[in-house]
């Protein structure tokens, strides 16, 4: 055991970090607990696609094992790797229902975004791109995502629903929705994933708990409802990309947005989860940020390969970081727990049908709370520039009233590009955003 335990600390370097064995398995083990409601909320979100939940759950559980056991050998970062809520959600709930892609296409969007990650990422480009984008717009971003994905609980729960002119119905200000089981579905989660969450109570597992707590309710109140069809195939959604619509505009949209969301949160994760640890270098830098951004990439490309939506960096690594987790052997740790979801997707998946996409609803509340929170953090809230906090709000508002990530990014990289045009700013041309907004508007004007 004293070898093996040298051996470890040789090649992660645990004692340059200040860390010990010990505390990295801890801190693996409590990064797992806090994001292990990802095998449940996934599946039940891509079953809104047409994906098999079954398969659902084995994409999900190898892409991510894999790609955060690379994250830990590789990169030697205590980062978790599986798909984004805001990606599952995006994908079904957008790519899927709403611009009328297939599935097996929406993977093939997916695809072509990771592979844009990586290219960027490899060229000496990628230093000028990240560079490009003011901290406002950034942060806009962020408070956006939060909103987005808080808006997609209230869809799940009726509260807001699509409407024919674009813009959505509210129809929580009815009575009867109001006042519906399914609002006592949400209520029920949100509840229980706040007062879980709360620091005092210091429960990793809350969200899960809630969702499960959620689905029980949302059995006892639709005692009928129909579970999900099941082919009992865990391979189902394996190597099913569908290029077929590769010419056409509504095609190339949510590869620009999965791009988007993808690159830049990914940088953003590294940077912002590591801050005030000995993980940054003195400068601040975040030592192997290169290949943990490639091993993000590739995550994405290999997640689409089996059948899931975008891998991203998952901010619940902040756990085990900040329960002392320094290196790759947390990453390590998390990864191979992960891979129980492999096993479970072959003989106990039949349960995932038991969790309705409706049960998740609050916990999407609770989430997009908690990104919205993270992003403008009260003490800071009355520096915000007047330009930026008009952007922020602006950008909110378009994911909230229509339901659309891809217009509100839209809208906020076209803004921040023609004020670096304005004399006086003291900013140069900022022409990545330029070309990013650019491509976007006329991908969402010729898939209208």
């Amino acid at each position: 055991m004293p070898a093996l335990t040298h051996r470890l600390n040789q090649f992660f370097q645990l004692d340059a970090y200040g860390t010990n064995v010990r505390t990295e398995v801890l801190a693996g083990l409590s990064t797992y607990l806090s994001l292990c409601y990802i095998f449940v909320v996934s599946p039940a979100i891509l079953s809104a696609a047409g994906i098999d939940p079954k398969a659902a759950l084995f994409a999900t559980a190898v892409a991510s094992s894999l790609a955060t056991i690379a994250m830990g050998l590789w990169a030697n970062l205590p980062f978790a790797v599986a798909p984004g809520l805001t990606m599952s959600s995006y994908f079904s709930f957008v790519v899927v229902q709403k611009l009328h892609l297939s599935w097996p296409q929406a993977l093939a969007t997916v695809f072509l975004s990771g592979i844009l990650c990586v290219i960027l990422t490899s060229l000496p480009v990628r230093q000028t791109i990240i560079r490009s984008i003011p901290a406002g717009l950034k942060q806009a971003i962020a408070v956006t995502i939060g909103i987005f994905v808080a808006t997609i609980g209230l869809f799940l729960a009726k509260l807001i629903t699509p409407s024919e002119g674009g813009i959505i119905d509210f129809a929580f200000l009815k009575p009867d929705v109001l006042l519906s089981p399914l609002t006592a579905v949400l209520l029920c989660g949100l509840v229980l994933s706040i007062v879980l969450g709360m620091k005092r109570l210091r429960f990793p597992a809350g969200m899960l708990v809630a969702i499960i707590l959620a689905a029980l309710l949302h059995h006892h109140l639709f005692p009928n409802a129909p579970a999900p069809n099941t082919s009992g195939d865990a391979l189902a959604s394996v190597a099913k990309l569908d290029f077929s619509v590769l010419l056409h505009s509504e095609f190339w949209l949510p590869v620009i947005v999965f791009f988007v969301l993808d690159f830049f949160e990914g940088i953003g994760g590294f940077i912002g989860m590591t801050s005030n640890t000995s993980i940054q270098d003195r400068d601040g830098n975040v030592p192997n940020m290169k290949k943990g951004l490639w091993v993000d990439g590739f995550g994405t490309i290999g997640g689409a390969l089996v059948g899931t939506s975008s891998l991203i960096i998952f901010v619940e690594s902040a756990v085990g970081i900040n329960a002392g987790g320094r290196t790759g052997l947390t990453a390590i740790v998390c990864g191979s727990l992960m891979a129980i979801g492999v096993a479970a997707s072959f003989e106990f998946a039949e349960v995932l049908t038991w969790v309705p996409a409706q049960a998740v609803a609050g916990v999407l509340v609770y989430v997009g709370y908690l990104i919205f929170s993270g992003a403008v953090k009260p003490e800071e809230a009355g520096r915000i520039a007047r330009f930026d906090l008009l952007v922020m709000i602006g950008m909110a508002a378009i994911a909230f009233l229509t339901f659309s990530l891809d217009k509100s990014l839209a809208f906020g990289f076209l803004a921040y590009f023609l004020h670096s045009l304005k004399p006086g700013t003291g900013r140069q041309p900022a022409l990545w955003l330029g070309g990013i907004a650019i491509a976007m508007s006329l991908a969402i004007a010729f898939s209208a």
